[in-house]
């Protein structure tokens, strides 16, 4: 390709682009050959380094020795250039940094200086954060990567007046930290925390008071066993919580809008739950869970593990929640027992305009899960034997079937009262051997069938 010259020749037509255009086609170039633009001509030595936005990975520098330290001196050169337009777009994703250099801090406070939008940074050692970070007026989006760094903050020191989206990964936070950081994102849309640990007091509560919240995703987050949850919020569209201490705990949710998406994924261990339950705290859990999908009757799709269903079943005759009056697909997951599918029933029941069903049948618990292991559960009222018609459920799916009677009961029952059922697919569980399948395949077609348009795929 020929350019400009100080000759005055005219090369290629892409040379008489203003430069905003060259500058937006040459960002879209991988790293490496972001770089290399630099040696096509005079005019071009500097161009790479006008974009705005940034992307920096150690891992795109495949095949260069030394490749930690050019890495470096590329981000150096990047964040540190004189007369360049400031940088408002800049990920950072660092895997073989040492915090003895201390150059992660000087990129930090050079962002900030610059007036950056957006930050993302995966720095693999654990940094030292400057104060600074968390009091800049120009952050619309802050996601952080820490890999067990510890964040301190004192009261009232965090100010992020512009922030949106707040996205948090591998952090520990320390006491009121965590409290004190959502209290200073005023105008905070996404909350996600994933892998982050809270350490202090014995009892502490977590209050997310933004009323523009949209969405709230906490996954695999350890929090004190005792912490609550307290949210209140009129715009919230999706929420999601994977981790320990969801029905163990009493969570004050107050959801005041129609949520589009709802995930509950609470995370067990089996031993203590059985202690617990020994001591006479299984209502607790029920009770709990109950409380938590009641704030969200008003969701339209959801998705439940087997441990919301197993917590419920604790409490068969005092699940407190009203109907789900929006809810349009619900997937769980369910031991095969008659508990978990008098639950499972009463929340197909309670969901008139249900039209998708999924249940995946989990075998992931040995212990507790058959009804012989279960003679001190509260024993749950007969629902499958009763005619209660559903009008709208259309396609049913469940997989890893494994044949015992309370799947075939609930099988049965939704045949008999899914009027507009339209698809049923089932799929076995790999130890069923053919001859059992084929005559559990006429089982379940001899069923009565509510539905005269029902398409029933068993494989």
């Amino acid at each position: 390709m020929r350019c400009s010259d100080d000759s005055g020749q005219r090369g290629t037509r892409i040379n008489d682009l203003p430069e905003d255009i060259l500058c937006s086609i040459v960002s879209q170039l991988p790293l490496q050959d972001r770089v290399t633009t630099s040696l096509v001509c005079r005019a071009w030595r500097r161009l790479w380094l006008s974009s705005s936005n940034w992307r920096l990975e150690l891992q795109d520098f495949r095949g260069v020795s030394n490749k930690k330290q050019k890495f470096e001196e590329l981000v150096d050169r990047v964040i540190f250039f004189p007369d360049r337009p400031h940088i408002h777009h800049l990920k950072l994703v660092h895997t073989d940094y040492n915090r003895s250099s201390q150059k992660a801090s000087l990129w930090i406070e050079s962002l900030l200086n610059q007036q950056i939008l957006h930050l993302d940074l995966n720095i693999m050692d654990p940094i030292p954060l400057p104060l600074s970070l968390f009091r800049c007026d120009t952050l619309v989006e802050l996601r952080l990567c820490l890999h067990c760094d510890i964040i301190s903050l004192p009261p009232n020191a965090v100010l992020l007046p512009r922030l949106k989206v707040l996205s948090l990964q591998k952090a520990r936070f320390i006491g009121d930290s965590l409290q004190s950081l959502i209290n200073g994102c005023t105008i905070l849309v996404t909350l996600k925390l994933r892998e982050c640990v809270v350490v202090g007091p014995e009892f502490l509560d977590i209050t997310i008071p933004q009323t523009t919240l949209q969405e709230v995703i906490l996954d695999k987050c350890h929090f004190l066993l005792d912490t609550k949850l307290h949210m209140s919020t009129v715009n919230l569209t999706t929420f999601r919580y994977k981790g320990l201490n969801l029905g163990d705990s009493m969570h004050y949710l107050n959801v005041q809008t129609s949520v589009e998406m709802v995930q509950l994924e609470p995370v067990e261990f089996h031993n203590v739950y059985s202690y617990s339950r020994r001591l006479g705290f299984s209502g607790t859990y029920g009770q709990n869970m109950s409380r938590t999908l009641a704030s969200f009757c008003n969701t339209k799709h959801m998705i439940l593990s087997d441990w919301c269903i197993e917590y419920l079943t604790n409490v068969p005759n005092a699940m407190r929640f009203p109907p789900f009056m929006r809810l349009e697909s619900l997937r769980l997951s369910m031991w095969p027992n008659g508990g978990h599918v008098y639950v499972t029933t009463y929340l197909v029941l309670f969901s008139p305009l249900l039209r998708f069903l999924s249940l995946r049948i989990s075998k992931a618990h040995r212990e507790g899960m058959a009804d012989d292991d279960r003679l001190d559960y509260p024993h749950p009222p007969d629902l499958l034997s009763t005619e209660m018609i559903h009008n709208n459920l259309k396609k049913v799916e469940i997989k890893k079937y494994g044949v015992l009677n309370a799947e075939l009961d609930l099988i049965k029952f939704l045949l008999r009262n899914a009027v507009s059922l339209e698809k049923l697919s089932i799929k076995w569980c790999a130890r069923i051997g053919a001859s059992r399948r084929k005559s559990l395949r006429n089982t379940i077609r001899s069923y009565p069938l509510a539905s005269q348009n029902l398409e029933l795929y068993i494989y």
